[in-house]
């Protein structure tokens, strides 16, 4: 098996091969093209989140591989928006992603949490746009509601059966993790209550394949759960799975997110049964090729000068998503008049910018959402109830603020029992009544008390950061911090 090893170091020229070379050398490639004997191979990403720039050097490495393996599958476990205002905003969202996803030949994608940031109709867009189907088993769609959403595919490969389910995350609301308002009649059930379902397409398929995005962790606790399958294909973790390994007999695999890995997998079938599988993980940034033909439509997508304006300087680098969070949350309070500010730590996506210019790209990228800003009128120990509520919300992480520092103060195991304010002007009070600014999903998620139903500023965040910079026209966070360590 030294000679497959030397052929695909041929082929993969500069490919860097996170996992042992081992792999390669116990790979075994089954030329006998029979319908019940063959090698199914499948290189699969999870959590692109719009990052189309590297592409070029994904459909380079496919094609790479298609020398080797002229049959082979692409999958994505999901999340394919929501990062780069150059896909997010255009029109229709999301259409250079899956303008680039069917030049590359996907086969598959599972419906990720984010795919629903746009709602019902853009998500339904992007199925009519993509030459791919969309996999989500524990959806519940009414009849007059038109989404081309299938629970799961049977592919023909080399003449063996493969089935493919798919499932996305559900959180404690019963929903995705995307904004509430998008899933207007759309339910959904918890994945491992519907699962049972669609063992039986075990017995309908030569390969059984979960499409996941539902998180590693989870994907683990699936594979104890159901061993049926013979490989998880996952994402909505972030988890870079460099060595990937079997657990209780299921392959697992993620390959991190913003399309800087894959994974490949390779399914042996003898005589009708799953023989092996064996995964590697390969980098895509490392890659030197590039596909000429979607380096093409790249280069016309990013040719959108609306995002290129520079409309502050940072006159010191932003070296925390907490500095960010700061500057984003002085232009949600500045602009709408409130005392305070807050943002949830999830609705920013970046964690560092470097000096220099501050271009309206760069707010997008930290805040791709476009959620309305909100302002309540709240007492003092609402405002209280309120941090305390985001506390959870996020994790067990404070939210990011303007006007105040504060301190959640916790119990032993980090469940917050009060919060300590001190606002950056003035006496706080219990008693008094204060203008709080955040976005709609934080007005929409978190459980919390007010004096009135808040009032929309008919602004998203990322309008008001843009009016804030454009005013200051400088700016410096660096080192800001307003949430103090959790006691």
């Amino acid at each position: 098996m030294k000679r497959l090893f030397f052929f695909l170091s041929l082929v993969l020229a500069s490919l860097l091969w996170v996992n042992s070379c081992d792999f390669a050398d116990n790979q075994k490639i089954n030329k006998n093209q029979n319908s019940k004997n063959a090698t199914i191979a499948i290189l699969s990403v999870n959590d692109m989140h719009a990052a189309i720039d590297p592409m070029p050097k994904f459909a380079a490495l496919a094609d790479s591989l298609r020398q080797v393996y002229p049959d082979l599958l692409i999958f994505s476990a999901g999340d394919n928006r929501t990062g780069n205002p150059i896909n997010d905003q255009y029109v229709p969202a999301n259409y250079p992603m899956v303008a680039l996803m069917n030049k590359v030949g996907f086969d598959l994608c599972a419906v990720g949490n984010h795919e629903w940031d746009g709602g019902v109709e853009a998500l339904q867009r992007n199925i009519e746009d993509a030459q791919f189907p969309f996999l989500c088993a524990n959806v519940i769609v009414p009849s007059e509601v038109k989404l081309d959403v299938k629970p799961y595919l049977i592919l023909e490969n080399q003449g063996v059966k493969i089935a493919v389910l798919g499932v996305v995350e559900t959180r404690a609301d019963g929903f995705p993790g995307a904004h509430p308002d998008h899933f207007t009649k759309i339910r959904f059930k918890r994945a491992t209550d519907v699962i049972p379902d669609y063992l039986s397409l075990k017995e309908q398929s030569d390969v059984f394949i979960l499409l996941s995005h539902l998180g590693y962790e989870e994907d683990l606790e699936v594979a104890e759960r159901f061993p049926v399958f013979d490989a998880i294909i996952g994402g909505h973790s972030h988890t870079l799975v460099e060595h990937p390994a079997k657990h209780n007999g299921v392959m697992v695999t993620q390959a991190g997110s913003s399309l800087k890995y894959a994974t490949l997998t390779f399914i042996t079938v003898q005589n009708g049964k799953v023989a092996d599988v064996q995964a590697t993980t390969l980098s895509v940034k490392d890659f030197k090729k590039k596909n000429k033909e979607v380096k093409a439509m790249l280069d016309e997508f990013n040719n959108d000068k609306r995002f290129s304006e520079a409309i502050a300087t940072a006159t010191t680098d932003f070296d925390t998503r907490e500095s960010l969070g700061c500057m984003m949350t002085d232009g949600i309070r500045e602009v709408s008049c409130a005392d305070f500010a807050f943002a949830n730590t999830g609705g920013l996506r970046i964690d560092h910018l470097k000096k220099g210019p501050i271009t309206i790209k760069d707010i997008y990228n930290i805040d791709p959402f476009a959620n309305e800003v909100v302002v309540f009128q709240m007492t003092g120990k609402q405002l209280e109830g309120f941090i305390m509520e985001s506390y959870k919300k996020n994790g067990r992480y404070p939210s990011y603020v303007s006007g105040m520092t504060y301190t959640v103060n916790t119990t032993s195991d980090y469940y917050p029992k009060s919060v300590t304010i001190r606002p950056d002007k003035g006496r706080y009070s219990k008693d008094a009544v204060y203008k709080v600014a955040m976005n709609s999903y934080m007005a929409s998620t978190v459980r919390f008390e007010s004096l009135d139903d808040g009032q929309s500023q008919y602004m998203t965040t990322e309008e008001m950061a843009i009016q804030y910079l454009r005013k200051h026209k400088t700016v410096s966070y660096k080192g800001a911090s307003r949430t103090a360590p959790c006691r």
